[in-house]
């Protein structure tokens, strides 16, 4: 048995063994009841959703698109030779970053669990008008590198409910808006770009009184990510919609116009 390596004796835990997952990830922005989505995800088998993350993967994308843009400024600069100020550059592989990128993630949702225990990992993540319009098709090309095949559940809500909540309150509504549609943007981006690995989720519709349209909400969902929803696990997803999810789970008032779930 080979010794615990230096990452097991920091962490406490074991890399997890190399296997395949299929990845989702749930695109949207502060307050649009996207812990509710991760509930619901949470809710369905095999299946671990993670939280927010302050959305650490761009920089490795970042990390990257610098060394790309830097080996090709200096690739007539000799970086085979031990002369040259860029000696080695030429030996940075990109696979590195992406296998290093999916490895990294994978044992970051999946923390003490097991990794047997599941087929879907992903998160939640509120940060993604982050990606600058220039960065678009590279870092969902990225992700296509890192989480081949990988889902996106694209969540909304009401724009007026969305801004006035705790959660944007310390920005100018200008800001916030710009924020809301830069998401809104990648979203379309997305289903233009990926529309067999897209699927819209709206919180009025999940959150609703028409019990034929959060059916279909759930169902669809379902189908989306596990392949399929019976009634037993219809019944727990509806029981799950039935749960606090947020920091102010069913509408507990904070903002300056309305109020909303995370």
């Amino acid at each position: 048995m080979q010794p615990p390596s230096w990452l097991t004796r920091i962490s406490g835990r074991r890399r997890p063994a190399a296997r395949d997952y299929r990845y989702v990830f749930v695109v949207t922005y502060g307050r649009s009841g996207s812990t509710l989505v991760q509930g619901l995800l949470n809710t369905l088998p095999r299946t671990l959703v993670r939280g927010e993350n302050n959305f650490y993967i761009l920089p490795q994308y970042r990390s990257l698109a610098l060394v790309r843009s830097f080996k090709k400024t200096h690739a007539a600069h000799g970086p085979a030779k031990t002369s040259s100020a860029f000696f080695g550059l030429n030996e940075i592989n990109a696979g590195d970053f992406v296998d290093s990128t999916r490895s990294l993630v994978t044992r970051q949702i999946l923390g003490t669990r097991k990794p047997s225990e599941f087929d879907v990992l992903g998160f939640k993540e509120v940060l993604w008008h982050r990606v600058t319009p220039k960065e678009t098709t590279g870092f969902f090309n990225f992700m296509d590198d890192c989480f081949p095949g990988a889902l996106y559940v694209l969540n909304q809500r009401d724009h007026e409910q969305v801004a006035g909540s705790g959660f944007w309150q310390k920005q100018e509504p200008d800001e916030v808006m710009r924020a809301i549609t830069r998401v809104e943007e990648i979203q379309q981006y997305l289903r233009e770009t990926r529309p067999d690995r897209v699927f819209d989720v709206r919180y009025e519709t999940l959150t609703g009184e028409d019990t034929g349209a959060v059916e279909a909400q759930l169902r669809g969902l379902s189908q989306f990510v596990h392949g399929g929803c019976d009634d037993v696990l219809l019944a727990a997803l509806r029981q799950t919609l039935k749960q606090g999810h947020g920091p102010n789970p069913f509408g507990a008032s904070r903002g300056r116009r309305g109020s909303a779930s995370r």
